[in-house]
This record gives structure tokens, sequence and C-alpha cells, in this order.
């Protein structure tokens, strides 16, 4: 008897978009879900350090302004937990963030919002890697 190679199974780049409005957060989702990416959605910034803590994740995108946990403080959870899944911020208010926080955080991509849909794919398809990283590893040059 012959065995084959098994072909491993395609997995679609998973990303979490976190953010309060709701129709924003559908519209994000819409546009990538259409384009493959398999997306999970988090309302507020607790909803999303639970998915971060347990879902396989390829890239977050967190809105910054948020009631409780605004989004930077959001991902200062998740970088303290050693969760180092490249970060988007999505505002319609880019003139409000504080940049030392931003490099400090590694977020690698603002998102102005409303952003069309060229410019979420842009974003999102920037930040995914044909490979991923090992669990828990910063990527290299993030000391």
């Amino acid at each position: 008897m012959v065995a084959w190679p098994i072909e491993p199974e395609t997995v679609s780049p998973s990303v979490l978009i976190t953010d309060d409005n709701t129709a924003w957060r559908e519209a994000v989702d819409d546009v990538l879900a259409r384009e493959g990416f398999h997306t999970l959605q988090a309302t507020c910034g607790e909803e999303a350090i639970a998915v971060v803590r347990t879902e396989r994740l390829d890239i977050v995108l967190m809105d910054f302004h948020m009631p409780r946990l605004d989004g930077l403080e959001t991902l200062q959870i998740i970088r303290e937990e050693d969760h180092w899944l490249p970060a988007v911020i999505m505002t319609a208010h880019p003139t409000d963030l504080p940049l030392i926080k931003i490099q400090a955080l590694r977020i690698q991509r603002i998102l102005v919002k409303p952003a069309n849909r060229e410019q979420i794919l842009q974003t999102v398809t920037s930040l995914i890697r044909p490979h991923e990283l090992p669990d828990n590893e910063p990527p290299a040059g993030f000391t």
C-alpha cells in the first residue's frame, strides 16, 4: 500500500477586529471576510483580551477610543502577557494618538477611519507574514 503525502490544510489568516462601534466593526469584518480572512470581533478591550488569550490570531485591529479600556490600554495588557502579534490602531482622530506610546507598544500601523475597502485590505495584508513566529516571541528587531 502506498501512503500519499497529506496536503496541509490552508489556514486563513485570523484577524481580531475590536471596536465599540457596531457598524464600523461589522463593515471591516465584511471587507476582510469577503477576502477570505477568518475574522473575530470584540466590542471592548476586555473582550479583545479574552479572545487573544484563547484564539490563534495573526493580527489585531483595535479602536483607539473605547469606554473602560481604550485601544492602547488594551494593547498594553496584551503586550504585558507576551502576545506579540501585529497591531493596528483604528481612529478617526489620529492627532489624539500619543506617538511615544504607539512606538513603545510596537503598533505597526494606524488606520484612519473612515477607511475604504482598499485601505483596510492594504493595511491588513501588509502585516500578514507568510510564516508564523513561535508563540509569544517578539518579531525580529523588536526588543
